[in-house]
């Protein structure tokens, strides 16, 4: 990543490349003879004034800092990218009496918590940094700037906090090094209780200036709780935070689901004996149970929430895909091959669903239109064992598990089967990948310390963080994650 000063440099010695190739074509023209003297200068001259004024139009026009047009953003889709070195120091605490002062380092150790989960962000030791930070400037125009040069930080982000009552009102700023310039300032107010939604909500507008795709930060996770054999459906936020439980019924509920408007979710339970699935309005506390013909064994949205594709087991035998209206209505078959048919997880625009299957043999991955039609493998790593796949909210790959080496590892590839790609390592084998909103990160869970844990990790596996629920540490496990699409709270 380049700052626009960089990129306007580059800019700036491409051209004079240019000019110096059109000063050799003319004296080649000069020497042959093809102008006159006289003509000749006058010509020079006169191109050369005119390209020198085209090139300062243009970059008038492509290198305006105010307009959408001047960005320059992140490629967050390369397999690797050189890390950005970015600095978070404490914010400057404004309260009267300097009370709530603990804030400081809780708003900062957020954001770089949120930070470096993304692989193209270095997040510089806080215990370099040379400045105090209730001391320090603030201003872009006052920042001794050869303070985080010297720590070779690219970008600055720094702020200040005032709490009055119950309420907060925060000033953050993301402001350039090299360019010694604030690109971009947000003030965000609310409760006390919610400083830490705000410090993630200012993560992701980093993430979004940066990038251009929102972050997952203010987004919420489901997953199951496990205690003495009883599985429960939980949420927190990404941080491991405001954990809440969702179900609480002494049974086995698993594949949690949120629906794409992050109001409902979805699961399976087996409350009443055979696994069914049910729908839980978050908002209402409602929870509705869809009697289908059959044992239900995996849950999923559509992208408009108004069906879900599952896999039953009519009359126990072979298990096959299915849609139904989230009411329940309009049941219908997708597959009838013999073998088992299950994990389906529609595309971002609905058309079509990737699923497993084994009617060749081991569990292959597939993709089918959403009516069942046009049915192909996309799945040939060589591996008799693919499973677990997800497609990602962009719509450019698919997540899925694969056994290799002798354990389950997340991989990554294009809807057609093409670019694969290995994401992890581990020999106790990965399970139940899946993709937050901005079709970066990945989630997964693994055995570590003889629990299973959730991880986070980015599509450059350039690194893999623990995502632990903090108010819950008697869980023996925790697993299977899947993420809100929007910023919930």
């Amino acid at each position: 990543m380049k700052t626009k000063m960089k990129e306007q440099k580059i800019f700036k010695k491409s051209n004079k490349n240019k000019i110096n190739l059109n000063i050799y074509n003319h004296y080649n023209d000069y020497n042959k003879g093809n102008y006159s003297r006289k003509s000749r200068f006058f010509l020079n001259y006169t191109k050369l004034f005119l390209f020198f004024l085209f090139s300062f139009c243009f970059i008038l026009y492509f290198f305006k800092p105010s307009t959408a047009a001047a960005k320059v953003y992140i490629n967050i889709y390369q397999a690797s990218i050189k890390k950005i070195r970015i600095a978070v120091p404490g914010f400057k605490n404004l309260t009267k009496y300097k009370q709530h002062s603990s804030i400081s380092s809780k708003l900062s150790h957020i954001i770089r918590h949120d930070l470096s989960v993304i692989g193209y962000f270095h997040i510089v030791n806080p215990l370099a940094y040379l400045e105090n930070p209730q001391a320090a400037h603030i201003r872009a125009s006052k920042i001794n700037y050869s303070n985080w040069t010297v720590l070779n930080a690219e970008y600055l982000i720094n702020g200040t906090y005032k709490v009055k009552g119950d309420n907060i009102k925060i000033k953050a700023n993301l402001i350039s090094i090299y360019s010694q310039k604030l690109l971009f300032s947000e003030v965000l107010e609310g409760r006390l209780s919610n400083d830490r939604y705000l410090a993630n909500k200012f993560a992701d507008a980093v993430l979004k200036f940066l990038t251009g795709k929102k972050g997952p930060f203010t987004t919420k996770v489901f997953f199951v709780g496990e205690k003495n054999n009883v599985k429960n459906i939980f949420e927190m936020d990404f941080g491991g935070h405001r954990v809440k439980r969702i179900t609480n019924n002494h049974s086995i509920n698993i594949f949690p689901y949120p629906s794409p408007d992050g109001k409902k979710v979805a699961y399976i339970s087996f409350k009443d004996g055979n696994p069914a699935v049910f729908i839980k309005n978050l908002i209402t506390g409602h929870t509705k149970k869809l009697y289908l013909p059959g044992p239900a064994d995996f849950v999923s949205w559509s992208p408009n929430g108004k069906k879900l594709s599952l896999a039953l087991t009519p009359g126990h035998y072979n298990t096959q895909i299915y849609t139904v209206n989230a009411d329940g209505t309009d049941l219908k078959r997708l597959t009838n091959t013999f073998g088992i048919n299950t994990s389906p997880s529609y595309s971002p625009n609905g058309n079509r669903i990737v699923f497993v299957s084994n009617r060749g043999g081991g569990p292959q991955i597939y993709v089918m239109n959403s009516d069942g039609s046009n049915v192909h493998m996309i799945s040939f790593n060589g591996s008799d064992y693919n499973s677990s796949p997800e497609w990602s909210p962009n719509g450019k790959k698919i997540v899925f598990t694969s056994f290799i080496n002798g354990a389950l590892q997340v991989s990554i590839m294009d809807p057609d089967g093409n670019n694969e790609r290995q994401l992890t390592d581990t020999p106790y084998g990965c399970h139940h990948p899946s993709w937050t909103r901005d079709s970066r990160i990945i989630s997964f869970d693994t055995e570590f310390g003889g629990r299973e844990e959730i991880y986070l990790m980015d599509t450059t596996a350039s690194g893999i963080m623990p995502l632990m629920p903090h108010m819950f540490p008697e869980m023996q496990n925790y697993y299977n994650p899947a993420w809100t699409l929007k910023s919930i709270y």
